[in-house]
């Protein structure tokens, strides 16, 4: 194929697709195929472009096409062997599959397996992208990188830690680095807000019920007794 110029893509995917069926057959000829399961085999949509491309191979050599008009009966596909330039089947004494119902059943045996190939694999995937908690100490280093105090830091694990580092109660944690960078962000804006909350405490304190200011009066001295120390007792 890399020899005929005027091989495109699409005729590459085509005959991989006749040849997994061949490969099914024990490489024995002719194969019987149905338009609806190679055009999903090849990823090819358009009838019109599978059936140029089916005599397109033909036409380069790679295969013999023998179309069937009737719409109950597959048609057949005689596979060359490059070896000999020839269809011959080789010799072969494994019984062929060429029922089409044989070759239907390979190939969903093979998707089949390849599906569960793909689930296992993002099953891996899952397991090696599960959170692991970081200690403690991960935790002071990265906050003094970011010029913070050991307290925060703490602050930071054990509230983490009693929530079962659950992100906003509820999802789990990904990346406790960026949670770390959210609750430095957030330091600034809490203190702020908690002087805020203690100065509204204080003034509340000193509001008389009716809203108004108190106003702190100075203690009045005691009235000057009437007694008279000039006279004897």
């Amino acid at each position: 194929m890399d020899a005929n110029a005027k091989v495109k893509p699409l005729h590459i995917s085509l005959y991989l697709a006749l040849f997994r069926i061949w490969n099914r057959c024990r490489f024995v000829n002719p194969i019987i195929i149905t338009r609806m399961e190679i055009m999903k085999m090849s990823k090819i949509g358009s009838p019109n472009t599978y059936s140029k491309a089916l005599k397109a191979l033909e036409l380069y050599g790679f295969i013999r096409y023998h179309p069937s008009f009737d719409p109950n009966q597959g048609s057949k596909v005689d596979m060359y062997t490059f070896d000999t330039g020839t269809c011959t089947p080789p010799v072969s004494k494994v019984i062929p599959f060429n029922k089409h119902i044989n070759n239907t059943l390979s190939i969903k045996e093979e998707e089949n397996s390849f599906s569960e190939e793909i689930v296992s694999q993002e099953n891996t995937d899952m397991k090696k992208q599960q959170f692991t908690p970081p200690p403690i100490e991960y935790i002071k280093i990265y906050f003094q990188q970011k010029s913070q105090s050991d307290s925060e830091a703490e602050r930071f694990f054990n509230h983490y830690e009693s929530n079962g580092w659950l992100v906003g109660g509820k999802s789990p944690m990904k990346d406790w680095k960026a949670s770390a960078r959210n609750w430095i962000l957030n330091i600034q804006k809490f203190t702020t807000k908690a002087k805020e909350v203690s100065q509204q405490r204080f003034q509340n304190q000193n509001k008389a019920p009716n809203n108004t200011q108190k106003v702190k009066l100075r203690p009045i001295s005691p009235p000057p007794s009437s007694n008279n120390y000039d006279e004897p007792l």
